[in-house]
């Protein structure tokens, strides 16, 4: 089943100095397990890519560092995008309150054959990459992790803005699973069959073969979307 997750209003579980954590698909996720990490003042996290997996990071408000065990670190803040190469160890800190996605593809445990990242850590931003005009679908595409940017088939993972007119009619992914998780504005979607409200704060997710769509509403909204695996169909 697909579902609506506030994950800054779920419970959550401690994870490092000043770091916690809250799951969103949980025991759902096949292909995919994320995650929501709420990070206080001064807070650290040590952890590590696991064997067979990227892991990506998506700063969602504040400001944090991102660094290789022993490494010098990498600023991130809104809208930067952290890829961490298998088995590789990393540090997340931050100075100020700071809010962060992280999804592992796939998730710690499954063994995979599709090749991943390769690179240690690459950062990038949402506010520096080209964006990508579809005005026949009245949307805008900002890719950050393909196999063209990442060099990963693990993961597809872009920033979409929609306009008030933009419709993504109804249809389902039957060989990957799907989240969506909401940046500015409101976005309205369909979750099993009851409409839908995603804003800041809400991500959701779809199993392989669950139907969704979505749709702009007034104001501009952009959301982050990933499918995962990178290779899959669409069918209406």
């Amino acid at each position: 089943m697909g579902k609506l997750v506030d994950y800054r209003n779920a419970p959550l579980k401690p994870v490092g100095t000043g770091a916690n954590t809250a799951a969103i698909t949980g025991a759902d996720g096949r292909n995919m397990q994320a995650d929501y990490i709420k990070l206080d003042a001064n807070a650290r996290l040590e952890g590590s890519a696991p064997a067979g997996s990227d892991q990506y990071f998506f700063i969602l408000s504040g400001d944090a560092m991102l660094a290789g065990k022993n490494q010098p670190g990498h600023a991130m803040k809104f809208g930067t995008f952290g890829i961490v190469e298998e088995n590789l160890g990393y540090v997340l800190t931050s100075k100020v309150p700071c809010e962060v996605l992280s999804v592992i593809a796939p998730p710690p445990g499954q063994k995979s054959s599709i090749p991943g990242f390769k690179g240690g850590i690459k950062i990038v931003s949402m506010h520096n990459e080209p964006v990508d005009n579809v005005p026949e679908k009245k949307k805008q595409r900002i890719y950050l992790v393909t196999k063209e940017t990442a060099g990963s088939e693990r993961a597809h993972g872009i920033i979409v803005k929609y306009v008030p007119e933009t419709e993504t009619t109804m249809h389902m992914h039957p060989d990957c699973e799907s989240l969506f998780v909401f940046l500015e504005g409101n976005t309205e979607l369909t979750v099993d069959g009851e409409k839908k409200v995603g804003s800041f704060g809400k991500a959701a997710f779809f199993p392989c073969g669950n139907k969704h769509d979505l749709h702009g509403t007034p104001g501009n909204s952009h959301f982050l979307e990933f499918h995962i695996p990178s290779h899959y169909t669409t069918v209406r």
